[in-house]
């Protein structure tokens, strides 16, 4: 008898090592499963940052054909606030890549378009100009060639990150973007800006300029600018401190964009006091309830995007751009989407459940986060939404699926990058 409990203690025993053995293994296997699965997460965001820059490559190369096809001046124009706005968007693409280079010429040359475009803008460029035109050409040359060394890289088949580290570039990768960076042609500086002409009949706007620069705006020009794409809007030009200023404002006085080119020195602001300049900047301008959500370095200068939030609630289809040159701590650039939500929080007389939302969601997609947030409907009304974020199935791609917190309708499906 006594040898049988013996027998029976050290079975349960053992039965019990073995369970708690086996849970432990468990749980080890499912914290390496979600480990696996955010790297995998992480390595479609450099991959998706990738395939970006080269989308917008693309539209940054068609920009600029239309600028050197098309020299009707308002025409013209706005062609070239397409390349400035693609420029810019190709070199926040670039800016998430690590590593992306030892030296960001590929950055480098996205910012001398980007800076050519606005300098045009800001003095009404002739279309006609030989230098203007020769620049195109020069542009439309270079953007074309990155984008067929870029292209091959970004849609290849193996791993963006170092598997070992999780935090590098592949060696593949990485050489293929030194490659890319090393055919970049050093850019010639840029012309001298000249003044706008002056205007007298606009002082409400000048005012208004004025105060999100900030200062005097000089030899300032008022432009009622009708845009059959983006529709019209008032544009301010002139200069402060002699360097070229663009503003622009919808119709209602909401600043749209602002742009003050000037060259940048040696880096002495780090990101975080960039961050802190930003904020105060927007809320100097009116934008208080601003959350950040991105922010990146490069090349001297700091980008934020930051949403709107109201009573608490970030609006997913509003969104802003502030860029700060880590020089001296000046914000030189801001650009919005032209969608801002009320003020208030739309109602939402019967939402549905968590569970209630999440049964609209379909297997493959497995939820890593969710938030409430706002969004706009089909009919581009502002609706409260839950936003969930998670991978899709065997493939690990990373996407957001925003739903309708009232009606469980799907209001978008976005692969994030």
């Amino acid at each position: 008898m006594n040898l049988m409990r013996k027998w029976t203690w050290w079975a349960g025993a053992a039965a019990a090592v073995i369970a708690v053995g086996g849970a432990a293994f468990a749980w080890g296997d499912h914290e390496r499963s979600r480990a696996q699965a955010m790297s995998s997460m992480v390595d479609a965001g450099y991959s998706g940052a990738l395939r970006a820059a080269v989308a917008d490559l693309d539209a940054l190369r068609a920009a600029l054909a239309s600028a050197s096809i098309v020299a009707d001046p308002e025409s013209f124009r706005r062609h070239l606030a397409d390349v400035e706005k693609y420029a810019y968007a190709a070199q926040l693409d670039m800016a998430r890549i690590p590593d992306g280079g030892p030296d960001h010429r590929v950055n480098q040359e996205l910012h001398q378009i980007d800076y050519d475009a606005a300098h045009w803008m800001t003095t009404d460029a002739d279309p006609h100009n030989v230098t203007v035109q020769n620049t195109l050409r020069h542009a439309y040359q270079t953007v074309g060639r990155l984008e067929t060394q870029l292209e091959p890289i970004a849609w290849h088949a193996g791993p963006v990150l170092d598997g070992r580290t999780g935090t590098e570039l592949a060696p593949s990768v990485r050489n293929a973007l030194a490659r890319v960076q090393a055919s970049v042609v050093q850019p010639s500086a840029a012309p001298k800006p000249a003044p706008a002409s002056a205007s007298k009949d606009a002082a409400p706007w000048i005012r208004r300029a004025e105060q999100v620069a900030g200062e005097r705006v000089d030899q300032a020009k008022v432009s009622d600018i009708r845009d059959p794409r983006n529709g019209s809007y008032i544009l301010v030009t002139g200069s402060v401190r002699g360097r070229p200023v663009r503003i622009e404002f919808a119709k209602t006085g909401t600043l749209a964009s602002y742009r003050l080119t000037r060259p940048n020195g040696e880096p002495r602001v780090d990101l975080a006091d960039a961050a802190g300049v930003a904020s105060r900047w927007l809320k100097r301008i009116g934008l208080s309830n601003m959350v950040r959500t991105y922010a990146s370095q490069v090349d001297g200068i700091a980008r934020f995007t930051y949403q709107p939030v109201v009573q608490g609630v970030p609006a997913l289809d509003a969104s802003c751009r502030v860029v700060v040159a880590l020089d001296d701590g000046e914000v030189i650039g801001f650009y919005d989407r032209g969608k801002w939500p009320p003020k208030t929080l739309p109602p939402a007389p019967h939402p549905l459940s968590e569970n209630a939302l999440r049964a609209r969601l379909g297997p493959q997609f497995h939820v890593q986060d969710e938030r409430r947030v706002l969004a706009e409907d089909p009919n581009g009304r502002w609706v409260q939404a839950v936003a969930f974020d998670g991978t899709l199935g065997g493939s690990d791609e990373p996407y957001r699926v925003v739903l309708d917190v009232s009606t469980g309708h799907e209001l978008s499906i976005e692969r994030l990058t």
